[in-house]
């Protein structure tokens, strides 16, 4: 058994990322030891700077997909830099679905693309998939529900892209949580040396962006509400911006000195770091969906805000956790009163477990 595995976010600046892959391998691992698992990286567009070609071709291709004509679906996947021969040196193929299966993603239909001609080549395909979100597209639901009733197996990992999947056509999806339930935790020994070497303090809050926030003014100030509102509940104790992406880096430097902030940043920090970090914050605050999964493996509780789809509130759903995502437009009077009850809160934490990943069984 080869494995074909894509997208390949094991090089991800995304701690989400990094660890989806190292637990999609980890699952796969345990069920088929014998397997090779060979992440693949992607060739590059050849006119990915070029909107309207990308635009262009995308169209091209989805007309393709949706009339079944295999002549068109092999030129124009060529000219997108996936020749016919791309999978013929594996048996199997593993789509991680990542954060692409979304109406706004510029791979979307290539990665569709790219599945059907796995099936054409008799490949067994598994798609493990995050977040469904077409907002109600009907040509992205009738293309994304067509290749995966071609696929051998596909999942999603909460309960509202479940429901989203059966209302699109999606015959036989399960819900299977996100793989990051299913690694091994980080031992305490373990995480006293990560603490100890980020030189962090004994108590402190933990804090994320989110994929709805921008490089802007406005952000800004949503991120300052947001940081001022901790400040009001946990007066003293120090925050800690763990920053794994573009825009959190961006935000965190931008309100480090007003807040005196502990700014832990990727590439400095890996997902394995991260994940031990926030396993000792009081509490994380933010809307990356996968440092509060983190959070709530380790039974910290957290404070979820929006992302850029329904994510959050879909992981929370899963957790059956007691606090639904706020809005970025939330008052602060709400976020400190939201603060607060968390703080005083007994939470229980379910134990969220993935007893079984045979995602290639006929």
């Amino acid at each position: 058994m080869k494995i074909a595995y894509f997208i390949n976010t094991f090089k991800s600046s995304n701690w989400g990322g990094q660890a989806t892959s190292a637990g999609i391998h980890y699952l796969i691992s345990k069920e088929y030891p014998d397997a090779e698992f060979i992440p693949i990286d992607l060739p590059d567009l050849p006119f990915k700077k070029i909107k309207i070609f990308r635009y262009y071709y995308n169209f091209l291709l989805k007309k393709a997909l949706l009339s079944d004509n295999k002549k068109n679906i092999l030129k124009i996947l060529k000219l997108m830099n996936i020749p016919e021969n791309f999978f013929d040196a594996y048996t199997h193929v593993c789509f991680n679905g990542e954060g692409a299966v979304h109406y706004a993603s510029g791979h979307l239909i290539r990665f569709m693309g790219m599945l059907y001609l796995a099936k054409m080549k008799h490949k067994t395909i598994a798609s493990i998939n995050q977040t469904i979100d077409l907002n109600n597209r009907p040509d992205l639901e009738t293309l994304l529900s067509k290749i995966y009733n071609l696929c051998d197996f596909v999942s999603v990992r909460e309960p509202l892209s479940w429901e989203y999947a059966k209302k699109i056509g999606i015959k036989k999806c399960q819900l299977i949580p996100d793989a990051v339930y299913g690694l091994p935790k980080i031992g305490s020994r373990e995480i006293d040396e990560i603490i100890k070497k980020y030189k962090l303090p004994e108590q402190f809050v933990s804090v994320t962006g989110s994929s709805i926030l921008k490089r802007n003014r406005n952000s800004i100030e949503k991120m300052d509400k947001i940081l001022d509102s901790i400040k009001t509940v946990f007066f003293g104790i120090p925050i800690v911006f763990m920053a794994n992406a573009k825009t959190d880096i961006y935000l965190a430097y931008k309100l480090k000195k007003k807040y005196d902030l502990i700014v832990l940043r990727t590439p400095n920090v890996n997902y394995y770091e991260a994940m031990a970090i926030f396993s000792r914050a009081m509490l994380l605050v933010g809307g990356r969906q996968h440092p509060n999964i983190f959070a709530y493996i380790y039974r910290v509780p957290y404070l979820a805000f929006d992302g850029n789809t329904y994510k959050n509130r879909g992981v929370a759903l899963l957790q059956n956790y007691p606090y639904m995502p706020l809005s970025y437009e939330a008052k602060q009077e709400e976020i400190v009163k939201m603060l607060k009850e968390i703080r005083r809160d007994d939470i229980k934490f379910e134990s969220i477990e993935i007893k079984n990943f045979k995602i290639f069984e006929k």
